[in-house]
């Protein structure tokens, strides 16, 4: 356990120069701020832990694990060389490499998803991110860290908090499509991680998967809601549109689009 101080000072740091509004998740528990920075309260809500046992962290009295730690890093959006601070401060060793988007996407797939206006990623069978734009970055800002669509939406403590109605419309859904996928392809060792990963860290996404009878099989055209950092505290609906490239079927092309533009008359 490590009690440095500049654990303290720096978590303190970054805490205070953070703009809250620009956290996934905040103005969905919080509404907007009008103040520049995040509380420890705050924190412990949106890295999913109480206050004590966060205030606990912060000061080194307790030992975090890498998990908490990535939250902490997504909440304060920290850059490489914070994050790498932060595991030597906390844990005594540098973390983990980063999961980044692979090489694996077309060219000419990559420049149609970089000149969406709205939030646009393609991924491949298993939820894996190989690719995703500047829209997708501002609204989802969680992709940047390299984390798997189905672990993110079913047990990150944030996206219990973005994404509105979370269990009937998100999570059972998503864990069926992820049923199916583990079903129709049972060699796919990837699609076998993810779930041994979403059961593990989360009981309520571990029930949903071994007893919810929900029967979906892709989510194009569906229109959900949720709070996206940056649009001020606002509930807002998308609608998504799904596609697989018809040269490359193990992929899968998701745009976001905001349903105030897509029913436009």
């Amino acid at each position: 356990m490590h009690t440095d101080r500049r654990l303290t000072a720096l978590l303190r740091e970054w805490r205070s120069r953070r703009d809250a509004n620009q956290v996934a998740g905040f103005t969905a528990r919080f509404g907007s701020s009008r103040k520049q920075g995040l509380t420890q309260a705050e924190m412990a809500q949106l890295t999913g832990v109480t206050e004590g046992w966060y205030r606990k962290l912060e000061v080194g009295q307790r030992a975090p694990s890498t998990e908490w730690l990535e939250a902490v890093v997504r909440v304060l959006d920290l850059n490489d060389a914070e994050r790498h601070t932060l595991y030597v401060y906390a844990l005594g060793h540098e973390p983990p490499p980063r999961i980044c988007p692979s090489d694996q996407v077309d060219p000419s797939t990559a420049a149609l998803i970089r000149v969406q206006p709205w939030p646009a990623y393609i991924s491949d069978w298993a939820w894996d991110v190989l690719m995703y734009n500047e829209a997708c970055d501002r609204d989802w800002p969680w992709m940047r860290h390299g984390v798997n669509v189905m672990i993110w939406a079913l047990t990150y403590p944030e996206a219990r908090l973005q994404l509105i109605n979370w269990e009937e419309d998100w999570a059972k859904p998503m864990a069926s499509q992820l049923r199916l996928r583990a079903q129709e392809d049972p060699d796919n060792e990837r699609v076998r991680e993810v779930i041994a990963e979403i059961k593990r860290r989360d009981r309520v996404a571990a029930r949903i998967l071994n007893e919810d009878l929900t029967s979906v099989t892709h989510p194009d055209g569906d229109r959900r809601w949720v709070y996206l950092p940056g649009h001020g505290g606002e509930e807002f609906e998308v609608v998504f549109r799904a596609y697989a490239p018809l040269g490359e079927r193990t992929q899968r092309l998701m745009i976001v689009v905001p349903a105030d533009q897509a029913f436009a008359s």
